[in-house]
């Protein structure tokens, strides 16, 4: 039997909390990893900032019932102290023998510890002894009171200096066991009267958890502590991850619009000065690209549904009149009219295979022309009869480009100064460098077009002049193919009214 896998979807707010949470829960790990790693170190400052203010009221309390109490009871005062604060006490001399309490010894490795550390941090001697005179001159120093060899008394501790009770801090330090797992903490308390003053004895302190059940640090404020930056975090952050939320879901459902189809769609957060922002506008003009690009093939496949109608229908109604005459001469003369519609079709299916091939995402090959001769070369090509056409690009200037579609972009446009301004005057084909550009300009001097038509020049189907006839005003495919053409070889192509009359089409491609 298959299992089903559970998956659990949580929505942005939860991830944002759900993350702020373990966050802190590993922060709390990790603090209570080092402060169990620094527990029995040396260099314990972690403890010593957290435990140690509390161990030390612990330590001086204890210290004065002790010195109020009596030796004898000592016992009393450990076991009482044992049950309030549910850890055990015990006390040990400076040798770490057995005083009182119920702890009768130490583990190895405690002993090993608190004798590196507690006993080398006894305070000071009050009267640091004071350097012997030096020798007077010829003063010859006594022999060794004993001969060699002789067998000297045990080394002994040397007696612990007095400690004054009312001191702000005793030595004290941290030392762990295993086995079962154990933290001690050992601290130093004026106990025992002397004629010298109070000499301190070692106070032990063993607990089974970290804290010490509370004795060592109060984990408690902490954690309060991690609950209310938690609440505080909830409280600033939820409110944020709303907002973000809502904000995508409106930018969903607006793709959603756009994916059926739905370009009239109007994003709100579109005016969000964030990155959220940069997102809805650009799903913004995304639609609006779209809606353009969608009415743009609607208005060409109308275009050309149009372009194809009228000949046709022009063919048809001269194919009846031939049929209706019989003498030669309507007969020829329908011929020729028929003749004429068939040439006009095919120029416009011509005129639409170019426009396709030039939109065609083929493999482009730029390379280096040189742009003299293969300009001269276009002009030859095109057979401009009568017009009088003038080059002027000078030697060496080259472009990068496709051949085929510079050609073909270069051809449509000399073909349109011959066709609407070859009778008003010459038409120049300059070039010149800007830059890293070289700029190719077409320049006539005829008629020009309306200004409000120059943004709609490189349209498909488009004509200036809504009175031409499909013979003066052609199919509106030239200048669409040039504009294609010159982008597909990484270039732009823009055109102006000059002030002297005329039109310049301008062509910028990358220079070599």
């Amino acid at each position: 039997m298959k299992q089903m896998a559970v998956r659990f979807h949580l929505k942005i707010p939860a991830k944002l909390l759900a993350g702020f949470a373990a966050n802190l829960l590993l922060l709390a790990i990790g603090f209570t990893w080092v402060f169990q790693a620094q527990f029995g170190s040396a260099t314990n400052e972690l403890f010593a900032a957290i435990a140690e203010p509390r161990i030390q009221a612990v330590a001086q309390r204890i210290g004065v019932d002790l010195r109020m109490g009596g030796r004898e009871g000592w016992d009393e005062v450990l076991r009482l102290a044992s049950s309030r604060l549910d850890i055990e006490f015990a006390l040990f001399d400076a040798e770490l023998r057995p005083m009182a309490g119920e702890i009768q010894e130490l583990p190895p490795e405690v002993v090993q510890q608190v004798r590196a550390g507690l006993i080398r941090r006894r305070p000071p001697p009050r009267h640091p002894p004071q350097e012997p005179p030096p020798p007077e001159a010829g003063f010859e120093p006594p022999l060794p009171p004993h001969p060699p060899g002789w067998n000297r008394p045990p080394h002994r501790e040397p007696e612990p200096e007095p400690m004054n009770p009312a001191q702000s801090s005793y030595p004290k330090m941290t030392a762990r066991s295993g086995s079962p797992r154990a933290y001690w903490v050992f601290s130093m308390v004026p106990v025992i009267d002397s004629p010298r003053g109070y000499l301190p004895l070692v106070l032990a302190m063993r607990s089974d958890s970290l804290t010490g059940k509370g004795v060592f640090f109060d984990p408690m404020p902490w954690v309060y502590a991690g609950m209310g930056v938690l609440l505080v975090s909830g409280l600033i952050w939820v409110p944020l991850a709303i907002d973000l939320t809502q904000s995508l879901r409106r930018i969903g459902r607006a793709t959603g619009r756009i994916a059926e189809g739905d370009f009239a769609v109007s994003v709100p957060d579109a005016s969000r000065q964030d990155e959220l922002g940069d997102l809805g506008r650009s799903v913004q003009v995304l639609a609006e690209t779209l809606d353009a690009q969608v009415m743009g093939q609607k208005r060409f496949l109308s275009d050309v549904a149009h372009e194809l109608c009228s000949p046709i229908s022009r063919l048809q109604a001269a194919l009846g009149i031939l049929e209706v005459r019989t003498d030669e001469a309507s007969r020829a003369q329908g011929l020729a009219r028929i003749n004429t519609e068939v040439q006009q079709i095919g120029m416009l299916v011509n005129e639409l295979l170019n426009f396709s091939k030039a939109n065609l995402k083929r493999e482009v090959n730029l390379k280096r022309l040189e742009l003299g001769p293969f300009v001269l070369a276009v002009v030859e090509r095109e057979e401009a009869g009568s017009a009088e056409i003038r080059i002027d690009i000078p030697d060496g200037l080259g472009v990068r480009a496709d051949e085929v579609l510079l050609a073909r972009a270069l051809g449509n446009l000399l073909r349109n100064a011959v066709r609407y301004a070859g009778h008003a005057g010459g038409i120049v084909i300059q070039a010149r460098r800007n830059g890293e550009e070289i700029e190719i300009r077409v320049q006539d001097s005829g008629p020009g077009v309306p200004k409000e038509s120059m943004g709609r020049l490189f349209e498909p189907f488009y004509r200036p002049d809504l009175a031409r006839t499909r013979e003066s005003g052609g199919v509106g495919l030239g200048l669409a193919i040039v504009k294609t053409c010159v982008e597909a070889c990484r270039g732009t192509v823009g055109a102006r009214l000059r002030e002297s009359g005329g039109l310049e089409v301008t062509v910028r491609l990358p220079g070599n």
